[in-house]
């Protein structure tokens, strides 16, 4: 069975409609159209009924549907296994929440990529929550995300320690509003307990997409955030804001790289966790006389 002709009837199973798929799938939707036909015609039925609230999918398309997403993943871990034997050079899904991808990750993936310079590497922002949620469903093939992570779904190894401050503009004073990332962020679930344990658990929270943007706004006093001492470190302005620790039951922020247990790891996530093994205390990387990386199993 065509790769190419599961995928598409995947992709207009989940839009609802050929138009939908056609932009998900960047092509013309004739082109949908025809892929969608020759699956039917190798199947012998029809797999959508098609009307004026989209398409539908018929009693034999609920069927392809149930085995859809299998096919697909067989084909993927085959072809990433293939392309490792012949190189090293399967493709590397990585997801990092934002405070990570900004302050943490551009020494280690400039390493990674000349340890691997075959293997294409990607890279997905998110909060923690929605993070792992890839990696289960194999969109990712690892993530670093806030801990504790699920030891009975995952495996991971400790990728960096942060020290959680919360940081304000150096003038600002009075009851402002908590500039956060929206649900599901590990940092935001912290300044919410913290909230909480000083009586505050009204104070409203501004949702923002970006680190740059929250420490931008609380630049500008509009509100205050919690967030890693190094980021606050290396904001622009620094200068302009003012940052205070958390109590010390709520300062330590472990970030892990977890990847799911059951995934086999390829040769770029192995030289990922080799590099990771070998961070110094200066964000440098040792290369040589790298330990072996110990997954987290306490």
């Amino acid at each position: 069975m065509d790769r190419q002709l599961l995928k598409t009837f995947v992709t207009v199973a989940e839009s609802g409609s050929f138009s939908a798929a056609a932009l998900l799938l960047h092509c013309v939707q004739s082109n949908v159209t025809a892929r969608i036909r020759r699956l039917e015609h190798q199947l012998g039925g029809t797999l959508f009924e098609r009307g004026r609230s989209g398409a539908r999918l018929t009693q034999l398309g609920e069927r392809l549907r149930h085995h859809a997403d299998d096919l697909l993943m067989r084909f993927e871990l085959a072809e990433r296994d293939l392309l490792d034997a012949a190189g090293g050079s399967a493709p590397l899904r990585l997801g990092a929440m934002e405070t990570t991808a900004a302050v943490r990750l551009p020494p280690l993936l400039k390493a990674l990529t000349q340890a691997c310079p075959t293997a294409p590497i990607s890279l997905h922002t998110g909060p923690t929550a929605e993070l792992l949620s890839l990696v289960w469903d194999r969109k990712l093939e690892a993530a670093f995300v806030a801990g504790p992570v699920d030891l009975g779904r995952f495996r991971s190894i400790l990728a960096f320690r942060e020290a959680l401050v919360e940081v304000r503009a150096a003038e600002a004073g009075g009851n402002r509003p908590l500039l956060a990332f929206r649900g599901g962020c590990s940092y935001r679930a912290v300044a919410e307990n913290w909230l909480r344990s000083l009586g505050r658990s009204d104070t409203p929270i501004l949702e923002m997409g970006t680190l740059d943007g929250i420490l931008g706004c609380v630049e500008a006093g509009m509100g205050f955030a919690v967030a890693p001492e190094a980021a606050v470190a290396a904001y622009r302005n620094v200068d302009a804001l003012r940052a205070r620790a958390l109590p010390r039951a709520l300062a330590l922020s472990e970030t892990f790289l977890a990847w799911r247990s059951d995934n086999r790891m390829p040769k770029a996530h192995g030289a990922l966790c080799d590099l990771i093994a070998n961070i110094q205390p200066d964000g440098s990387i040792e290369r040589e006389g790298a330990p072996e990386p110990r997954s987290k199993t306490d």
